[in-house]
């Protein structure tokens, strides 16, 4: 898959606009189709052999009844698809509909179903080359950790997959998958077809439980729907046809094959191989041998394996941009976000979502069944969120009717199946709610700075800290242009260009820099100080990159417009902090000022910033003679 998701919109502001260029647009429906299928088309793969231990013979009967929750659901993600043009999937969708804080439950829940998509697809992909060379049998563990190692560094350095190459793996599996197909029935009997007929009328035999835990794990046969959503931003346009046309393509492929492959696999292999333990993992490949020899098995394993190995790349790619999504947000540490010098990929999202799997395929083993229950709990409570944004935004906008209706079926249809998955696996739901509590913790202990607050106590970071915002102003002063001062320079004007008020802000707000000026011409003053401060959390990203942010230099320039119009002159300053309260509080100490204003961005995680964090961390760490000024 081609980088999903080339820059993602997370700060939760709904636009129809469409910011990447006309000229990076390049995904026709047809490469849509190959990018989403070389995702969920893997799915097939292990599938019938993970719902087969749990449900035995009544799987093919699930699979075909998953599909109509499947078919649900991807009309919800052509809708996310248009709805959020930049990209960011569950995350943005969900803080579109509720808030940022359910954007990052959404984020953390499909970060769980990556890994588990890298560490299931490469263990399946070792097990499948295990059929035909018996030396990957013996080191799975081994080799799927060496597997991601080798994508890591291949995504650290930036060799990434074309979407043509996409198409062309994509095409070979899928037309190994209708030869496999077309073999079969023709070399199906009587005797197959009967049992395939028993097969799909066992429903008169199904018990409840059985019913419910074989609908939510049929579930898994369509992993993979949710990478769809991340493709948006290099759709071409409209987006909604494309997105349209590329999933319909998608559909009926998995209509096609997965229902039938399933169906044929456990209705034709023997139950001794259905019962062996390795052999139950590769259905697929086990069907080839059974109906067309070793020339099918090959071709069934070599095609696998490679669809295999690049839906973990793809999960890998998908993981580290919802990281990156979630840093812009704030809640995410910023170094997760740090580019590699030499080859400007973000190397530390990569690294952790490669570790990360790695540590689920050690912890877990290689265990297909176990991984399989861990990958529903995230990949379950992901298609809930977002199938709920989708319903609580049309309900904003007025929708009712069958279109409202179908809508909550869907999401009513996703949420027993994942309250089903969570009580009836319940080691793997321990495990996900861990995975997740612990990603919540990280997210909003980083988004109201605990830890780095907590980093920042101790002597020898604080020592360092006060270096690097030294080298950094350093660097404004001498390779940046003059018109932006860093605090030690505006520092050392202080005498010449004295003020009773210091202005901090985020982005351009001419309420709050009205609100400035006016207080300093009431106290008879000239000049105003207006201050951004970058927030660089933990040990920061270096000296070396000083260069300011471009959202923050548009504000100071509409502050220095806004106070020339009114005749006083304002002095942009920039400077970085672990936090903005330590940088805001030691520019007005510096300064020498008697009043701080603050406003409210109008995004709505830095307004959340703004009117909690940084405000009441003001209040804690100004000096008892400066007025802190809050303006709406």
């Amino acid at each position: 898959m081609s980088d999903p998701a080339p820059s993602a919109n997370p700060g939760g502001v709904h636009s129809a606009k469409v910011t990447t260029g006309d000229h990076l647009r390049q995904l026709s429906p047809l490469l849509v189709w190959a990018v989403v299928f070389a995702d969920i088309g893997t799915s097939v793969y292990y599938v019938p052999g993970i719902l087969y231990e749990q449900v035995g013979e009544f799987a093919p009967l699930f699979v075909l009844i998953g599909l109509i929750g499947f078919v649900l659901l991807a009309h919800k993600y052509i809708e996310v698809c248009w709805r959020r043009p930049d990209g960011g999937g569950v995350v943005s969708i969900a803080d579109d509909a509720f808030s940022p804080r359910v954007g990052l439950l959404g984020g953390l829940l499909v970060s769980v179903s990556y890994f588990l998509t890298s560490s299931i697809s490469t263990v399946a992909g070792v097990r499948y080359v295990g059929s035909v060379l018996p030396f990957f049998d013996e080191h799975i563990l081994s080799l799927s950790v060496a597997l991601l190692v080798f994508l890591m560094v291949i995504n650290i350095i930036g060799i990434r997959e074309s979407a043509m190459l996409s198409l062309l793996i994509a095409m070979c599996a899928l037309g190994v998958n209708l030869i496999l197909i077309c073999v079969t029935l023709w070399r199906a009997d009587s005797v197959d077809f009967g049992q395939m007929r028993e097969h799909l009328t066992m429903i008169k035999d199904l018990e409840p439980h059985v019913f419910f835990v074989g609908f939510a794990g049929a579930w898994l046969a369509f992993s993979g729907l949710e990478s769809i959503s991340q493709l948006s931003p290099a759709m071409r346009l409209p987006i909604q046809g494309t997105a349209k046309r590329g999933m319909l393509y998608v559909v009926v492929t998995m209509v096609v094959t997965s229902p039938l492959l399933t169906l044929f696999a456990v209705s034709m292999l023997s139950p001794e191989t259905k019962m062996d333990a390795l052999a139950s993992e590769r259905f697929i490949s086990e069907l080839g041998l059974t109906v067309g020899g070793w020339p099918l098995k090959l071709a069934v394993v070599a095609s696998g394996a490679s669809l295999l190995l690049f839906a973990s790349n793809t999960a890998i790619i998908g993981g580290y941009h919802v990281f990156l999504a979630l840093v812009e947000q704030g809640f995410l540490p910023a170094q997760l976000a740090a580019r590699n010098r030499r080859f400007h990929t973000p190397h530390v999202a990569i690294v952790v979502a490669t570790v990360l799997p790695i540590l689920v395929i050690m912890i877990i083993g290689s265990d297909l069944v176990q991984l399989g229950h861990l990958y529903a709990f995230g990949l379950l409570g992901a298609f809930l969120i977002t199938s709920a944004s989708v319903d609580a935004i049309r309900w904003r906008e007025g929708v009712r009717g069958w279109r409202l209706m179908l809508g909550m079926f869907t999401t009513l249809l996703v949420f027993t199946a994942w309250l089903v998955n969570m009580f009836v696996h319940t080691d793997a739901t321990v495990i996900g709610i861990v995975l997740v509590g612990f990603g919540l913790l990280l997210a909003l202990g980083t988004q109201q700075r605990w830890f780095s607050d907590l980093l920042y106590t101790l002597p020898v970071v604080k020592r360092r800290a006060v270096r690097m915002i030294a080298k950094s102003e350093e660097g404004l002063e001498t390779k940046t242009s003059a018109e932006i001062l860093s605090l030690a320079q505006a520092e050392a004007i202080v005498d010449l260009f004295p003020s009773h008020t210091l202005v901090a802000i985020r982005s351009p707000n001419p309420a709050v820099i009205e609100e400035a000026l006016v207080r300093e011409r009431g106290c008879g003053g000239k000049t105003l100080y207006a201050i951004y401060v970058e927030e660089r959390a933990g040990l920061f990203v270096g000296a070396s990159e000083f260069e300011p942010d471009e959202e923050g230099v548009d504000a100071l320039r509409s502050a220095v417009l806004a106070g020339e119009r009114m005749g006083i002159e304002v002095i942009p300053i920039w400077t970085v902090a672990h936090n903005a309260v330590e940088g805001i509080a030691r520019a007005a100490e510096r300064l020498e000022v008697n009043a701080l204003v603050i406003g409210a961005s109008q995004r709505p995680a830095i307004y959340h910033l703004l009117r909690g964090h940084v405000v009441a961390g003001l209040t804690r760490q100004l000096p008892s003679h400066i007025r802190l000024v809050l303006c709406t």
